[in-house]
């Protein structure tokens, strides 16, 4: 089995966008706000979710490689199993931030979860590539 890198992007812009709505709005509008905000949140936590299952999926991958790994090679993938268990937590908070972000909160708890989110695949990536090169040298 190979562990892939897979090309991420960012955050929606029209998540983003829907952020300058938000203040745009008057009092009367706080409903359709509101609205907006629970969408955006919607968005955001699907968006963060799907690299958190990315991120188990391979740390299944690297359980699979640790129950048939000894020696160095088994300290590297539990090292990188505790790596990759760590950028889930990282994504985990995340989403109780914007579960918890109101429209007053939105745009620090957004910009904390994109920071985070890069992060996590920039280390989820770092870790992959780490794998597929212990287990190709094991193999030769």
């Amino acid at each position: 089995m190979e562990i892939y890198l897979k090309k991420t992007g960012k955050l929606t812009l029209g998540i983003m966008l829907m952020l300058f709505l938000f203040w745009g709005c008057g009092g009367g509008q706080n409903r359709a706000a509101k609205e907006q905000l629970e969408n955006a949140k919607s968005q955001t936590t699907q968006n963060i979710n799907k690299y958190k299952n990315e991120i188990q999926e391979r740390i299944n991958y690297v359980d699979e490689e640790i129950d048939n790994a000894s020696g160095e090679l088994k300290e590297n993938l539990q090292e990188s199993r505790k790596e990759l268990k760590a950028q889930k937590e990282r994504l985990e908070k995340e989403l109780e931030n914007v579960k918890n972000a109101s429209v007053d909160t939105w745009n620090d708890v957004v910009a904390n979860a994109s920071e985070s989110l890069g992060k996590a695949r920039t280390k989820m990536n770092e870790v992959s590539k780490n794998v597929r090169e212990w287990l190709d040298d094991e193999v030769d």
